[in-house]
């Protein structure tokens, strides 16, 4: 693969918010050695003829890079489907008519819980909350399609059922949840435990079925096995790291994905392709029979996969089994 399907670009590190499971440790400052916008547009034209069809432009909080819309622009007119990843407190109505303008064809706005005190807790300022709610309502009162990005942890596992209800009141257009991987700032976060999290996704199949908006669930591949065993369709695997996903840091690393922190060449040193097809850890994670423990021998290996960043945070390997499978085999 010269390319995969899905990129996230982070754009910048710095974020004005202090959230609790921070996979970045973003600060409110940029790192030095950002890439430049000619570097940005370099990486967007080498990814779009390489074949990437979705790129995501995230953060940090991507809203605080400047020329976030001239690049959308520009990877829109390079025809690749062009997202933008927010906690949505800077989305004023000015600045959701500016993304719908720039070619953006969904925004996923980061919401953690159903109230105040949750949401701004694990984000780190109070009145994130609201602010969140402002821009969502900004964006789709503009015609922007929402995605609304919830990350579960044993702080706000037990809001989870409230979720679905809410999110349609609000006129999003997909929830997808992400099951914490304890990596940046996420490492000093309790995780779901295994009881919680097989709980959540078992009733997260049964809002699948039923809701009106789009419902994926990221980090957390044991759901398509749940999928694959009661006969709904699986259009993917459930881990994409290193083979139809990777990432781009704000200072040109390539990583498998945000979470999974091993780097993997820089755009800088070799361009993104030969550095992509190259790779030692990539080629790793895209061949199933490198997997070991109850992975390795699992049935749905091709299905599921695991989480490897879970496992390489919490295992020490990557190819190992993912820690938070409730599944024998």
């Amino acid at each position: 693969m010269k390319a995969p399907r899905i990129l996230a670009w982070e754009t910048t590190s710095s974020c004005n918010l202090n959230c609790l499971h921070c996979r970045a440790s973003a600060t409110s400052e940029p790192k030095q050695g950002e890439l430049t916008t000619d570097e940005g547009r370099a990486l967007l034209r080498e990814l779009g003829s390489a074949g990437t069809k979705l790129v995501i432009l995230s953060g940090g909080e991507s809203l605080m890079r400047p020329d976030v819309f001239d690049l959308a622009r520009f990877g829109t007119g390079l025809g690749m489907r062009m997202t933008l990843a927010s906690n949505g407190s800077l989305v004023t109505p000015e600045v959701a008519v500016r993304i719908k303008e720039s070619g953006i064809v969904r925004v996923s706005v980061s919401l953690d819980g159903v109230t105040p005190e949750m949401h701004d807790r694990f984000r780190g300022r109070d009145g994130a909350f609201v602010l969140a709610l402002r821009g969502i309502r900004n964006l789709v009162e503009k015609g922007v399609p929402v995605q609304v990005n919830t990350t579960v942890a044993a702080m706000n596992v037990m809001q989870m059922d409230a979720f679905p209800d809410f999110l349609e009141s609000l006129g999003v257009i997909a929830w997808h949840v992400f099951f914490l991987v304890p990596t940046g700032r996420g490492q000093d976060m309790e995780p779901a435990t295994v009881r919680e999290y097989r709980s959540m996704l078992e009733g997260f199949h049964s809002v699948y079925r039923a809701a009106r908006m789009e419902c994926k669930a990221t980090c957390a591949p044991q759901f398509f096995r749940i999928l694959a065993e009661r006969g709904d369709p699986v259009h993917s695997k459930g881990c994409l790291a290193g083979s139809e996903f990777g990432f781009v840091s704000s200072t040109g690393v390539i990583q498998p994905c945000g979470f999974l922190q091993i780097p993997c060449g820089n755009i800088r040193e070799d361009g993104f392709c030969a550095a992509w097809e190259r790779s030692h850890t990539l080629r790793v994670l895209q061949d199933e029979s490198s997997l070991k423990g109850k992975c390795g021998s699992c049935s749905h290996r091709k299905t599921c996969g695991g989480c490897r960043a879970r496992a390489f945070e919490m295992l020490g390997d990557l190819t190992e089994q993912d820690p938070i499978c409730w599944f024998r085999n």
